[in-house]
């Protein structure tokens, strides 16, 4: 479910490693229309080239090899995970149609979960053959923009308790604008008791979002002039990193921030109008109808 992705550090490493996973499901599950959905996907693997080389300035060997590396991680996606992400979609409008529990919803969270991994584990080889060539500049280029990131994140989020309470309440509410349609005041008033009952800790998010950028720019360089085979092991394990932390603290603090969304997404069907509904579940059919027009197409 697409307001569950805060739960997780967007701005990891492992989302600047494998961007384009991050496209081909992020345009399936995030987007707000559906022609945005379609022209994204069908042109993931040229943003995605285009995000990465601003991180990195590719050279034209680079270059190459990651637009060719680019160009098949998008076929296979097509073919291999579209279907799975279109049973993923009917599962949503089915469970739209109920009343689902936090438990249901974070079950459908985990499955959407396992899809970004997959995206992951496919494109390790590609990585690995890459990261062993990045020069010290270019990883320097990956330090500036993880630090203009950072200054950007910490002017939004590390302020005051209250102002981030109602950052995180307006885009909690945005996003389920999106599916639902307008919220009544009652409803926005009872999704701000939620968020602040849940607790989360934008100083623990920030300091992981720093640790694991650090850990990335360790790994790169460590990997310079490396083999490939040593180069996906140690990627394999930022992978992993990305997925499952290794703070046992950051560990608990997420699980426990996942349960509370899930069960704020409950609470917040729960209070649905009938037209709220009928709106999410139009949404979820307009996606699933692009799935399987994209799956029609020629990659």
């Amino acid at each position: 479910m697409p307001y569950l992705k805060n739960c997780l550090p967007a701005q990891g490493p492992w989302r600047r490693l494998w961007i384009i996973g991050a496209l081909l499901v992020g345009t399936l599950l995030g987007l707000g229309g559906c022609t945005a959905l379609r022209l994204s996907y069908n042109n993931a693997e040229t943003l995605a080239f285009w995000w990465m080389d601003d991180y990195f300035d590719f050279d034209k060997t680079q270059t190459e090899r990651v637009r060719t590396d680019l160009a098949d991680m998008a076929r296979w996606h097509r073919r291999e995970e579209l279907p799975l992400l279109a049973e993923l979609l009917e599962n949503a409008q089915a469970l739209a149609q109920k009343q689902p529990d936090a438990a249901q919803i974070c079950a459908l969270y985990e499955r959407g979960l396992l899809r970004m991994q997959a995206l992951a584990e496919h494109a390790l080889p590609a990585m690995a053959a890459v990261a062993p060539t990045l020069r010290p500049s270019q990883v320097k280029n990956l330090a500036a923009h993880y630090d203009k990131g950072n200054r950007k994140w910490r002017e939004e989020w590390l302020t005051t308790d209250t102002d981030a309470l109602d950052k995180r309440t307006q885009k909690f509410r945005e996003r389920l604008e999106d599916f639902y349609g307008p919220l009544s005041p009652d409803q926005s008033r009872q999704l701000q008791q939620r968020l602040a009952a849940a607790g989360l800790d934008e100083a623990q998010m920030y300091r992981e979002r720093v640790r694991r950028q650090q850990e990335a720019l360790r790994t790169l360089d460590g990997l310079r002039g490396d083999s490939a085979a040593n180069a996906q092991a140690a990627l394999g394990k930022l992978m992993k990193e990305y997925f499952e932390s290794s703070d046992p603290a950051y560990r608990a603090y997420r699980d426990r921030s996942v349960a509370q969304t899930c069960e704020a997404m409950a609470q917040a069907h729960a209070s649905a109008t009938p037209q709220q509904r009928s709106n999410l579940v139009r949404k979820l059919q307009a996606y699933a109808q692009d799935v399987q027009v994209l799956r029609g197409q020629s990659p």
